[in-house]
């Protein structure tokens, strides 16, 4: 007989098209069903993601919200969790490692690994609630070691803290080409007119007034550059005015929520990412890949990601003349643009693939790793 599979339960708050959710169904789409058997429970209903995990032949449990804070999931999952009897709980993000951590109370699930993967500032009933539930915690993964150290200035233990980077399956990504007309005209574009984009939701976090300024600048030098808004959210009728108010209204395209990410950064020649905080960027992971030169503000993990000089340029948040001089830089060097781009995706495909992301994952499921 094969020997029986570890049986796994995944738990999230919701399924929407972020950078958390990419990287869960990438490990969904990976793991191998020889040795884990998943089992996804997301704490609301529906979501991008939802058809697609269960494409994967994982079976889905929807439990959602029935107003406020609605404690009756914990109730709620709690069931869940004791008739599926996981060998592992793994949650991800806070309002699914709150929950799932309390649901499993008393289960003796023989693993518990609580996934965090942004540096913010929390409020302080969080940090108690956190510090409340670390003793039903046996790892903590995180995406990125500056969010380790988030954590533990929140005072959780070092000792189980493990960082497993975001991955991407560059078999999903169009040929590697630092050629960016074709991939332009492929995508609808003037293939002669050069781009630059920022990727991300229309909110607060990913500071796109200051993307937008430094773009009026960079237009002023540049005219034969155009500016990609790739994106939805609450923002996007103030950032429509202050295009206008910048006067580069006709130079920016809003291309609103896009599946084709990798296509459209093919034929980008910077990308910019000017968010007050993150953890990991999947979008700089991917623009690394993709050839496009990237200039990034030195929040969260973009360092680990990016040496500074070697794989694109850091930048201080807030500062839209700093990230304009950065990308008019980059804009007037191809060579250099080229060689950062180059460089890049070598450390994509040594350091950040898909395969590293799930095995040093599912090594966090044996007791071997236990802190």
């Amino acid at each position: 007989m094969p020997p029986a599979r570890t049986r796994v339960a995944y738990v999230i708050g919701e399924l929407g098209k972020g950078g958390a959710e990419y990287q869960l169904v990438e490990l969904l789409r990976h793991l191998d069903r020889r040795t884990w058997e998943p089992h996804l429970t997301v704490l609301s209903e529906g979501g991008y993601w939802v058809d697609e995990v269960r494409r994967l032949d994982v079976p889905v449990v929807e439990l959602p919200r029935r107003g406020g804070y609605d404690l009756t999931r914990v109730g709620r999952l709690r069931r869940t969790l004791y008739e599926l009897a996981p060998g592992v709980l793994h949650t991800v993000l806070w309002s699914a490692n709150c929950y799932g951590r309390l649901a499993a109370l008393g289960l003796r699930i023989p693993r518990v690994v609580t996934a965090e993967r942004n540096v913010i500032a929390r409020p302080r009933w969080e940090i108690a609630i956190e510090r409340l539930l670390d003793p039903l915690t046996d790892v903590y993964l995180v995406n990125a070691a500056a969010v380790a150290r988030e954590l533990e200035r929140h005072g959780l233990p070092a000792r189980k803290m493990r960082v497993v980077h975001n991955g991407v399956d560059l078999s999903r990504f169009p040929p590697f080409s630092l050629e960016r007309a074709a991939a332009r005209a492929a995508a609808g574009f003037a293939p002669e007119r050069r781009l630059v984009a920022q990727v991300g939701r229309l909110a607060p976090q990913k500071d796109y007034p200051t993307y937008l300024r430094a773009a009026a600048t960079v237009a002023a030098r540049h005219r034969d550059v155009d500016f990609l808004v790739i994106g939805d959210g609450p923002e996007r009728g103030d950032l429509g005015r202050l295009a206008g108010e910048l006067g580069i209204a006709a130079r920016v395209r809003w291309l609103g929520l896009r599946h084709d990410v990798p296509a459209l950064l093919a034929g980008v020649d910077v990308l910019v990412l000017a968010s007050r905080y993150e953890g990991l960027p999947n979008v700089v992971i991917e623009a690394m890949a993709s050839g496009a030169a990237v200039v990034a503000t030195d929040v969260g993990g973009c360092r680990e990601l990016v040496e500074p000089g070697t794989h694109g340029v850091l930048v201080e948040p807030g500062r839209p003349e700093t990230i304009a001089e950065a990308v008019s830089a980059l804009l007037a060097d191809e060579g250099r643009r080229t060689a950062m781009a180059r460089a890049a995706r070598r450390r994509i495909e040594e350091q950040f693939s898909i395969d590293a992301m799930v095995r040093n994952t599912c090594a966090l499921y044996t007791a071997e790793t236990a802190p």
